[in-house]
């Protein structure tokens, strides 16, 4: 008895460290994952597009070519320049300033433009000059184009982004390269508006490990939630894969929060997110 006793102890042992060591192994692939990071790279990219849609609505101002936008807290506090001539609206945040949503950008973002947004095959090139969203830089070139086949239609956007990078307080650095499919689903009060957003992407992550995404359910951003600082989808879902390494990372059914649900390798946790760069 006392040697049987023995041996079901040792097993005990072996499986609790088992499950210990799993649960680390588990755990530290997510840290791994760097979600917050992730993150940062949807949300302050879709920023550079919210931002982009609400400075060409300026086109429709008659004020002689430059003005201070007041009327989307997006360009709130920026110089709004328009040289419909050339076709160049830029946007201007200075040394940093706050919008109504709480976030401080500083430096450019530059749009080079055909036609109006809501035209079929109008496109803009967005670059972006010394720009940043708190203390975090983004850099990369946006291509957008407007693949809708009707200007009454919900208007569709393909939109690429080359060179994608952050560059964190820290010094570090996240890359992405995208293609993606935007739906913008309008209200009649814009500030009720979503984006559902499809597509790929790859990239780098802070620690130099390469990634791919592909959403497997579109994303759904909703301008309503940033007046909370919300600025991730609230729902849809999407897939990261590095390595052998497969994270399925689900944002919910609509709630304007933070909270994710992860499946990796297998196993499901819960995680509310910081978005670096925010």
């Amino acid at each position: 008895m006392k040697k049987l006793s023995f041996i079901l102890t040792v097993l005990l042992a072996v499986l609790i460290s088992s499950c210990s060591e799993d649960d680390s192994n588990s755990s530290g692939l997510v840290d791994q994952l760097d979600t917050d990071s992730e993150a940062a790279l949807e949300s302050n990219f879709e920023d550079v597009d919210l931002i982009t849609e609400a400075s060409m609505e300026t086109l429709d101002e008659t004020d002689g070519g430059r003005s201070i936008v007041d009327r989307d807290a997006l360009i709130s506090c920026a110089i709004v320049e328009k040289d419909t001539v050339n076709k160049v609206i830029t946007i201007d945040f200075g040394d940093g300033c706050e919008d109504g949503n709480g976030r401080i950008r500083k430096g450019k973002i530059i749009i080079e433009y055909n036609e109006r947004k809501l035209v079929p095959g109008a496109y803009r090139i967005v670059t972006l000059e010394d720009f940043f969203i708190d203390e975090v830089q983004v850099e990369g070139k946006r291509t957008i184009t407007n693949t809708s086949s009707d200007i009454n239609d919900n208007p569709t956007f393909t939109i690429t982004l080359d060179g994608g990078r952050l560059t964190f307080e820290d010094e570090t650095t996240a890359t992405r390269d995208a293609t993606r499919i935007r739906k913008w689903v309008r209200a009649n009060n814009p500030l009720q508006d979503e984006a559902r957003v499809d597509g790929t992407a790859s990239g780098t992550r802070r620690d130099g490990v390469n990634y791919t995404i592909e959403i497997l359910e579109e994303l759904v951003y909703k301008r309503a939630c940033r007046a909370g600082r919300i600025f991730i989808p609230v729902s849809g879902i999407k897939q990261i894969t590095w390595g052998d390494n497969v994270a399925v990372i689900n944002y919910g059914d609509g709630d304007c929060d933070n909270v994710v649900t992860i499946t990796l390798n297998g196993e499901t946790f819960t995680k509310t997110l910081t978005p670096r760069g925010r």
